[in-house]
């Protein structure tokens, strides 16, 4: 619209087919590749920014073609309407291809400019150098900006690419981490200690159930499947297997658990499945270590949002800070099952001739 006034005062210059040719050559892919940004992908951009570029040196050629050969009876006008935007096409091919953007910026504002001055004159003039310089120069602030936001945008994608690679390599590699600490975990809790509890004489026939119980758990880590429970159980049920997994080591052990907590609360079953199964890596413990004669105890406390659980044992003890890190009873059976799960910690105090206590606690997150 702003050249409209332009094409109709120079259309006098130049053969009648030559304003509407010239506007689908220099409009038309322009209004394609608009048409076309809400296409999916990037395709598209080269070709049509080609033709963007080709279509409007081409009306800018053919205007050589229909020109009458008469100047403007004022030369203060403009010739061409087209002189208003070389650098057009430059803009989008900094897109996909900088140095043709520059190429096609310069060669544009040559022809044009020639095409301007002969419109205006009937001869090229001593100022067209000048008049080409300053088209290049002017529309060139634009074009480097927009390669600048190019390239800005280039980093930020490659930042962005690169922050979702170490994030994905970050989680595999905890993935990784919690699967390995999972076969450790049974490996120690399930086949260890069924190897462990094999006497001389006759074995008890509860061994064998033990044993089959570790391969079962075995071969399910090494299909991937984790046999958690509901997602969700009540408190009544969560304290009955609590009570029950800490009978099975012994009538002997003391068992006190205490409930302030509504019957409907629900905690998550794999929070209750670790807290469980460190508490049983404690009482194993004090069956391999305490010592003879040495007495433990359970004690437990559930309320609304956590469940609390201390194992006691009055035996030899130990100094902890002697322990390899690495110990799987304490690594993968205790800290690691509490760590693994939402909530979940673990303290381990003892000292030499004092016996030990095992803090575990589960808070809802």
């Amino acid at each position: 619209m702003v050249s409209w006034p332009v094409m109709v005062s120079a259309s006098v210059q130049t053969a009648p087919w030559w304003t509407p040719v010239s506007v689908l050559l220099a409009v038309g892919p322009g209004a394609l590749l608009v048409v076309a940004s809400f296409r999916p992908g990037t395709d598209w951009l080269g070709p049509l920014v080609v033709a963007c570029s080709l279509g409007y040196l081409a009306a800018v050629g053919l205007w050589f073609v229909a020109w009458t050969g008469t100047p403007l009876a004022d030369p203060d006008q403009s010739a061409i309407w087209l002189s208003t935007f070389p650098g057009m096409a430059s803009m989008v091919a900094m897109l996909v291809y900088p140095r043709f953007g520059v190429v096609h910026l310069v060669v544009a504002s040559f022809v044009v400019n020639c095409a301007q001055q002969m419109g205006r004159f009937g001869h090229l003039d001593t100022d067209l150098v000048y008049e080409v310089c300053w088209a290049v120069g002017f529309t060139g602030v634009f074009l480097a900006i927009a390669r600048v936001a190019v390239r800005t945008a280039e980093l930020l994608d490659r930042t962005r690419a690169d922050a979702h690679r170490v994030a994905a390599e970050a989680a595999a590699a905890t993935a990784r981490q919690a699967e390995q600490a999972r076969f450790d975990a049974v490996i120690h809790d399930r086949a260890i200690a069924s190897l462990l509890a094999i006497g001389v004489g006759r074995p008890d026939p509860a061994l064998a159930v033990q044993a089959e119980s570790a391969l079962d758990a075995m071969d399910r880590l090494a299909a991937g499947v984790i046999a958690t429970g509901p997602p969700m159980i009540t408190a009544p049920v969560a304290l009955r297997r609590i009570r029950a997994a800490a009978r099975d080591f012994g009538e002997d052990i003391d068992i006190d658990i205490e409930s302030v907590t509504a019957d409907d609360t629900r905690y998550p079953a794999e929070s209750v499945g670790a807290l469980i199964e460190a508490m049983g890596e404690a009482l194993r413990n004090v069956g391999r270590h305490a010592g003879a004669g040495a007495s433990s105890a359970v004690l437990c406390r559930a309320a609304d949002d956590s469940i609390s659980m201390a194992v006691v044992d009055d035996g030899a003890g130990f100094d902890p800070e002697r322990i390899a890190d690495g110990r799987l009873g304490i690594a993968a059976g205790i800290r690691g099952r509490m760590d693994a799960v939402p909530g979940g910690s673990s303290v381990l105090r003892s000292s030499v001739g004092r016996g030990t206590t095992v803090g575990l606690q589960w808070v809802r997150p």
